[in-house]
Parts: C-alpha cells; structure tokens; sequence
C-alpha cells in the first residue's frame, strides 16, 4: 500500500487539477462494476462520470491525471458494508456524502480483518488516490 505521506501528496498536488474535473457531461452514475464483451471504440470511450452528491464512488486509476478516460467501477449510496472484487492496483475513491458521513476500506470480506483505508471527511473535489489491492469489501457509514 503506498504510504499515508505520498499519498496525501498527491492528493494534495491533484487538488488543483480538480477545477472542471467534474463538468464532464453525458455519463452515467452506476451502481456497480460493469463488464463489456467489447472493446469500446475511440468514439465511445469511457469517459471519467461525476460522483453525484450522496455518494461514495471508486475510479479505476488517478482522475486527476488530466485524461478523461477513468471508468467509475463501483459507486455507493446506502450505508451498509459492500464486498468488492479486483481492485489490483491504483484507484481513486471520492466520498461525496453529506452530513459528515465516511467510508472504509477492509483487507477481509464483508468488513473484516484491518482498516486498509478510512475517509471519514468529504472529499469530493479531490479524492483519495491509493492503491486498492488489499481492499476486499468496503463500509459506507454515518
């Protein structure tokens, strides 16, 4: 996992980038991980969806790379403890609950073993970019 101080790093670096981030327009807020039989074609690229106010949404890769291409692979809007599959690598997880609510990140299914990660303020204009790997269920909570 990468240390707590690059990572605040780059979370801090990317802060800036975040202007229009989330003016991108035509896409979809899902609800969990999508699958595709194909390829898309360059014309229809997978574009980087907002997170909507009242969730928690994880991104494949750094959103604030300045490509508008991140698929958004999980997104949460009820609290309650979710399992999640193949977070290999780098993700970016935006939490844009209100009322001060947080999300966790567990190492065990169905909110197990140790807290891998823990966003308990808003964070929606910037995100939090880490790696997922050890992440096997996470925790939305008020």
């Amino acid at each position: 996992m990468t240390s707590r101080t690059s990572t605040t790093r780059r979370w801090r670096r990317r802060a800036a980038a975040a202007v229009g981030a989330f003016a991108l327009a035509g896409a979809a807020v899902c609800t969990t991980a999508s699958t595709a039989s194909a390829a898309p074609s360059p014309a229809h690229e997978a574009r980087t969806a907002p997170c909507s106010s009242g969730y928690v949404c994880i991104y494949k890769g750094d959103i604030w790379d300045g490509s508008p291409n991140h698929p958004m692979v999980y997104s949460f809007y009820r609290y309650g403890t979710y399992n999640v599959a193949n977070l290999i690598g780098d993700y970016t997880v935006v939490n844009c609950q209100t009322g001060g609510a947080g999300v966790k990140g567990f190492t065990g299914s169905n909110g197990t073993g140790s807290v891998a990660w823990n966003l308990d303020v808003n964070n929606c204009s910037t995100g939090l970019w880490t790696s997922l790997t050890s992440t096997n269920s996470v925790q939305v909570y008020a």
